[in-house]
């Protein structure tokens, strides 16, 4: 029934700060910016999931506490750990579960954004 997530929605208070945020820290592409309206989108990686910045007037309501929105997945997790730490970002240490690598970082809004990897399936 279901192919995919089609988009993954964040609240932000500032989409231009959060676009700028998330091209800095993350290497995310702007795919297209709705200033009136309060909404951007940005591309990640091969650009299959659309990470959409929602600007709100209602962060704390819906905000998750420490559990992460989402997970971003990486091939190399210590590099990418080592380059969010160079950038300024504060990052949890990498911890791992069964054949799970992950830490999270917080983003500019205290959004937690969590980061995996682990070995795919060649398919």
């Amino acid at each position: 029934m279901f192919k995919r997530i089609d988009t993954v929605f964040l609240p932000v208070k500032d989409t231009h700060r959060s676009i700028k945020w998330y091209k800095d820290k993350c290497g995310f592409t702007l795919r297209w910016h709705d200033v009136e309206n309060g909404y951007a989108a940005m591309e990640i990686g091969n650009g299959k999931t659309a990470f959409t910045l929602v600007r709100t007037i209602f962060m704390e309501v819906n905000k998750m506490g420490d559990h992460e929105c989402f997970n971003l997945y990486t091939e190399d997790i210590h590099a990418t750990h080592q380059t969010m730490l160079d950038s300024g970002v504060q990052a949890t240490p990498i911890r791992s579960g069964g054949n799970v690598e992950f830490f999270q970082f917080k983003d500019l809004d205290g959004n937690t954004i969590g980061v995996c990897s682990f070995e795919e399936d060649a398919a």
